[in-house]
């Protein structure tokens, strides 16, 4: 599942852009908070110093494990020739946002290996507390030992099929590779993860009702049920998309155009006539019928009203270098992929001029459309 929301780049390791969002620091908290008080019921209250150091060790063993787990996507899909995009954590985990696999055999690898990093992870913590436990530290081994079995549950949790779990992408593979359609293999993994989904959340709904003190596992049960219909939804949705979009150009992802304006074109009246007017998300600056640059809708809104008539277009552009572009003719799925990593992706013709652009609004006009005009009267 893709998270949605503001997220932070925190930088790249191994080559890999990492972001976390918010809710990530949440999750952070909330597992710290769960390990110390453990600890403080296991060593006592005159331990509190033990308790802490051994509450932040495990967390940092936890949180590094989901992003193990991440990362090992990340790498072997690039080994495997798919173009990576980036590494978002948040509060169900991660999610590593890739071109789509070419054969089912890329996409069967690229999904199994995030599991299979919890369950290495998982040996290597057990041994680690082997150790521990001989040297006679019970505090180190209760810590690596309780992370063993957080990583062998992650890793099991994530190989139950059902999409957008891992075990849901192998779903998709499998089937992807017995029937040769790969939309039909994502509505199949989409159908196995709606109903886990369902089945989580009448579970916890039963333990709600039926259990003496079930509140808190019955709520985390209905809201990862949820979680999972929510991502086979989408996963429905990702296979109707490609589905109608699949052999088309980018151009068709393009709804308004926008009449190019001069560098020195004030900001105010740029914003009058073209962005309210035309409801466009950016405006294409030109010079002597060359495109310099474009301004986007984002950009020119953030200016003070009292400013913006005393600026101009020359201000707030961004030049072809900030801002992604492909020809109008490009794939409209890989601009699609594309829009998921900026604002706006620009479509110029075969003389590089700006003749429109794709942005998350224009994207979901053009979805309406299709829809409406595939529903049956």
């Amino acid at each position: 599942m893709n998270p949605r929301g503001r997220r932070i780049r925190v930088g790249r390791i191994l080559g890999v852009p990492v972001e976390i969002t918010p809710s990530w620091v949440v999750l952070g908290f909330l597992v710290l908070w769960s390990f110390w008080e453990r600890y403080t019921t296991d060593f006592g209250h005159r331990a509190y110093g033990i308790a802490i150091g051994m509450a932040v060790a495990a967390t940092v063993l936890f949180l590094g494990s989901v992003l193990a787990h991440e990362l090992g996507h990340a790498l072997v899909g690039r080994a495997r020739g798919l173009r990576l995009s980036v590494v978002t954590l948040y509060i169900f985990g991660g999610a590593t946002t890739t071109s789509d696999p070419a054969t089912p055999f890329d996409e069967l690898v690229f999904t199994a290996v995030g599991p299979m990093v919890n369950l290495v992870l998982a040996l290597g913590l057990w041994g680690a507390t082997a150790l521990a436990d001989q040297a006679s530290v019970p505090a180190v081994a209760q810590v690596t030992g309780e992370a063993a079995w957080l990583n062998l549950l992650l890793g099991g949790f994530n190989l139950l099929p059902a999409s957008p779990l891992d075990g849901g992408r192998v779903v998709e593979a499998v089937v992807w590779r017995l029937t040769g359609d790969h939309a039909k293999a994502t509505r199949a993994a989409a159908a196995s993860g709606a109903a886990f989904g369902a089945a989580l959340i009448g579970i916890g709904v039963l333990e709600l009702l039926m259990v003496a003190g079930g509140l808190i596992e019955g709520l985390w049960l209905g809201l990862i049920g949820y979680m999972l219909l929510e991502g086979s939804r989408g996963e429905r949705s990702r296979a109707w998309i490609e589905q109608m979009l699949r052999g088309k150009p980018a151009s068709v992802l393009v709804t308004d155009r926008s009449l190019p304006v001069t560098a020195d074109t004030s900001i105010g009246w740029l914003i009058n006539t073209e962005l309210l007017r035309h409801h466009v998300d950016v405006v294409p600056v030109e010079d002597r019928g060359h495109t310099v640059g474009v301004v986007l809708a984002a950009d020119a809104l953030a200016i003070p009203p009292e400013q913006r008539f005393s600026m101009t277009a020359a201000d707030v552009m961004r030049t072809p270098d900030h801002v992604p572009a492909r020809p109008a003719s490009a794939d409209a799925l890989e601009v699609l992929r594309l829009l998921g990593e900026h604002q706006v992706v620009v479509l110029v013709d075969h003389d590089h001029r700006v003749v429109g652009a794709v942005s998350e609004r224009q994207v979901d006009l053009v979805l309406d459309r299709l829809r409406l005009s595939t529903t049956p009267a």
